[in-house]
């Protein structure tokens, strides 16, 4: 069930980005318009990825408060660095990439601080579309929110950096300033653990169909 969600979800995600780099060339025009400081064409700009990278962020920091002052950040360090941007991959990928890091940063800074907060995750069980597969799986929706907020912050990261928004764990690894081994290994362990929370709601709701 986990791994089937999180299947529909991804093609979701690698399907909306290549709907959104069909439009490359309207990408390439907004850039070099943001390039010379139109305000309009920023505006444009944070209107076509707003909704994903506030996406990324609350997947990450698991606070809508957190995911708004992120986003924020993200698109002010977008238009400082967008002349840095060379078209080696999608724009848009470009965008996601910087959110994520930026992510990462706010983690590691909260972490320090010992302040990090658990929030619901509610629009990522949505996300995962555990509401649209069949009644069973509506009913674990909130054991499922239980189990991802529970994980530990490292794993929750690469749980959602790989199996929601579909990075490599090379991707990950250099992201994170850590192995690919170790990538794989807290993936591992993050989907062992929801897997380990969720089975005994799945049997007790078996044995009641």
């Amino acid at each position: 069930m986990l791994q089937a969600a999180i299947r529909l979800n991804k093609n979701k995600n690698v399907f909306q980005a290549k709907k959104n780099d069909e439009s490359g060339s309207i990408d390439w025009e907004l850039v070099q318009r943001c390039r010379k400081g139109e305000r309009k064409a920023q505006y444009e700009l944070y209107q076509l990825y707003k909704d994903r990278v506030f996406n990324i962020a609350y997947r990450m920091a698991n606070s809508q408060q957190d995911a708004e002052d992120i986003t924020q950040m993200a698109f002010v360090r977008v238009f400082q660095k967008i002349d840095s941007f060379r078209g080696d991959s999608a724009f848009s990928s470009w965008v996601y990439r910087l959110t994520v890091n930026i992510c990462i940063n706010h983690f590691r800074r909260e972490k320090r601080k010992k302040e990090l907060v658990v929030h619901e995750l509610s629009e990522l069980a949505t996300n995962l579309k555990i509401l649209k597969t069949n009644e069973q799986t509506s009913k674990m929706k909130p054991f499922l929110e239980k189990a991802i907020r529970a994980l530990p912050a490292g794993y929750r990261m690469i749980f959602v950096l790989y199996d929601i928004e579909g990075y490599k764990h090379e991707e990950i690894a250099e992201m994170m300033n850590i192995s690919e081994g170790t990538s794989k290994s807290q993936l591992h362990k993050a989907r062992k653990e929801l897997k380990q929370y969720l089975e005994p709601y799945l049997a007790m709701y078996q044995s009641l169909a």
